[in-house]
């Protein structure tokens, strides 16, 4: 299960905004939620928390977000990448070329194929932040971390 998948992100953002549809309605119609009076304090409460649902979805996904425009909108720059494991976190090494420098050493979310030794990538480059926002290797996309723009 890939939840990096636009499918799920679009699932989520489907169901905070039918929970705030439902919070809308309970404020202003609480009988339809089976109230006799006005809503109780909780339930206002409650009501109002799932008004919120879809700015919290807003706030948690615009980086899945931007990383999806990134690769649909952006041109991809060819580099070199080498995996690095360092105990449970995965790290990219960008290079321009082999025996180069490393321009970019970026977190990634654990890959789910093997990357062995120095390969050729497709990087794409948030233009605004000029951070390496996905990687596709041996047909592959390797997700970066640090998604958050700027």
């Amino acid at each position: 299960m890939n939840l990096n998948s636009p499918v799920y992100l679009v699932a989520a953002g489907l169901v905070s905004l039918a929970a705030a549809i439902f919070a809308a309605i309970g404020l202003n119609e609480p009988t339809m939620l089976g109230w006799t009076g006005p809503a109780p304090l909780w339930g206002r409460v409650g009501l109002v928390l799932l008004l919120c649902a879809p700015i919290a979805w807003l706030l948690a996904a615009r980086g899945q977000l931007r990383s999806l425009w990134v690769l649909r909108n952006e041109p991809p720059v060819e580099m070199y990448v080498e995996l690095e494991r360092v105990k449970d976190s995965y790290y990219a090494n960008l290079r321009a070329a082999p025996g180069e420098t490393v321009l970019h050493r970026v977190p990634i979310y654990p890959p789910s194929a093997t990357v062995d030794g120095l390969q050729p990538a497709k990087v794409y480059m948030d233009i605004e932040s000029g951070k390496p926002m996905v990687l596709e290797v041996q047909g592959h996309r390797l997700w970066a971390m640090n998604r958050t723009p700027g």
